[in-house]
């Protein structure tokens, strides 16, 4: 009878921690640390402001999906920067978006159907009908402040990061000067002939 009564617990302590988990997703991996005035970082905030009338294009031709990033003020007044999913274009310049980016520092109950405008958008990132990402510049900066640092990035994000896209379809990182190729998960050299 003990047995059972020590079972049924542990059965109830994994329900309730696998409930609070689906309840309160966290990113599929921690973020990045990057500093706000590091030189790569705000390049990239630049460059996404200034492309919005490219990322309003690309919302209306056909895409896969499109993402903007949002300054989001947690529960606990903390300030994070969370992927949402663009769902419609409500206006000229107004979107309706759905949060994706679990907030690490939040706790409670989260809406994540929201309005936006552009001028909340840091950042815009479209994937086009072939699997190409276009913009996603904050993406590309925090992969090489990681490079350029020496932290080691996941397989996953580094299969990522080869579609990201420059205007004119090549691979390009801000700040590097030059197209990023990788031997192995996690390295990146300038091809060959670059310097």
């Amino acid at each position: 009878m003990h047995v059972e009564a020590v079972i049924v617990g542990l059965l109830c302590a994994v329900g309730v921690w696998a409930f609070l988990r689906w309840k309160s997703p966290r990113p599929e991996f921690p973020p990045l640390q990057t500093s706000p005035d590091d030189p790569l970082m705000m390049d990239a905030l630049a460059k996404a402001k200034e492309t919005h009338p490219e990322f309003m294009r690309r919302l209306n031709e056909p895409n896969d999906s499109a993402l903007v990033k949002l300054r989001f003020v947690s529960s606990s007044d903390q300030v994070e920067h969370l992927w949402a999913e663009v769902l419609e274009v409500l206006g000229d310049a107004e979107l309706g978006v759905r949060l994706v980016t679990p907030p690490v520092t939040h706790a409670g109950p989260l809406d994540r159907l929201h309005r936006c405008t552009l001028d909340d958008v840091e950042d815009w990132q479209v994937r086009d009908t072939s699997g190409k990402i276009h913009g996603g510049f904050t993406q590309r900066a925090m992969f090489a402040i990681a490079r350029r640092d020496g932290v080691r990035l996941p397989k996953k994000l580094v299969e990522h990061s080869l579609n990201h896209r420059t205007p004119n379809g090549g691979l390009s990182w801000p700040g590097l000067g030059y197209a990023v190729h990788f031997p192995s998960p996690g390295q990146a050299i300038p091809p060959q002939g670059s310097g």
